[in-house]
């Protein structure tokens, strides 16, 4: 419970530095309301298994404040994901699926906070034990938010759900089902910042299920469609501990690095690749 609030209070600074900036004017008596809940947001987050009820009720009352005084406000916004948060942290979920309902009316075509309403819907049937239902909405979310983070990364969530059920058959076809999503994605929007987090994750997917030589391939792949010190920094340690650790191909480890050497103009990294070169070369 902790971990998951903390990582929804993550994203939701984030949506929130974001929204602060496109405000003006207006925006700041309800961004001052907003920033009031989230500091009190952030004492339940620290430790949410021993926050008193008033105080979450406190700051339940602050949102909705915000909504009825700045209906037409960027904060308005994220004062409607952080009430359906709270309302799910306290189990009220009837109150949560009303809350989400008003986000999806009001909020329709921003794909964002859609991204995130579908979140709470499945996570709540996902809590009451209705996973079926909760995996409708998740569906929903892969098929139609892709091009958000929650979107792009519900294939894996879906996979790891079975996976920590201890349900190998579904599993195995959820990690498929991902696999084939993200060489999908992947494909049709190469060179761009959805194709890259999909590669990244069919890397993640085939590393999760031991499938060495798949991922081989998917590394390679990123190195070779995004050249950049980002992606190298990210997933350089990969290509040892998958072609020299678990397959046994330094040559081909070694051609990766040979590759990299050739586009990259950092010369204190080529110097670093052209060490691990001479190491693998030592190693045969």
């Amino acid at each position: 419970m902790k971990k998951t609030i903390l990582i929804l209070a993550a994203i939701l600074v984030v949506v929130y530095l974001a929204l602060s900036l496109l405000g003006a004017g207006g925006e700041y008596p309800a961004e001052r309301l907003l920033y009031r809940a989230m500091k009190t947001h952030a004492k339940i987050a620290d430790n949410p298994d021993v926050a008193p009820p008033w105080l979450i009720a406190s700051v339940q009352g602050g949102l909705k404040k915000l909504i009825a005084k700045y209906p037409k406000t960027f904060a308005s916004k994220n004062a409607y994901i952080k009430l359906a948060e709270f309302q799910i942290f306290t189990k009220e979920y009837d109150d949560a699926f009303a809350t989400i309902d008003d986000i999806m009316n009001k909020f329709g075509n921003d794909q964002l906070i859609m991204s995130m309403a579908y979140f709470f819907r499945g996570n709540i049937y996902e809590k009451q034990g209705n996973w079926q239902k909760a995996l409708k909405e998740f569906e929903v979310l892969k098929n139609k938010y892709a091009n958000t983070e929650l979107g792009i990364g519900t294939p894996l969530y879906i996979a790891r759900y079975y996976r920590k059920k201890g349900e190998s058959a579904e599993a195995a076809n959820a990690y498929g089902e991902a696999a084939r999503f993200y060489e999908r994605t992947g494909a049709e929007n190469r060179g761009k910042a959805l194709g890259y987090v999909a590669s990244s994750l069919l890397l993640g997917a085939y590393m999760e299920t031991g499938n060495y030589e798949k991922a081989g391939e998917a590394l390679a792949a990123l190195f070779d469609n995004y050249p950049s010190p980002v992606t190298y920094s990210k997933f350089l340690a990969y290509v040892e501990q998958v072609y020299v650790e678990k397959l046994g191909k330094q040559e081909k480890a070694i051609e990766i690095y040979k590759n990299i050497q050739n586009k990259t103009k950092d010369q204190k990294f080529k110097q670093f690749l052209e060490k691990r070169i001479d190491y693998l070369k030592a190693k045969n």
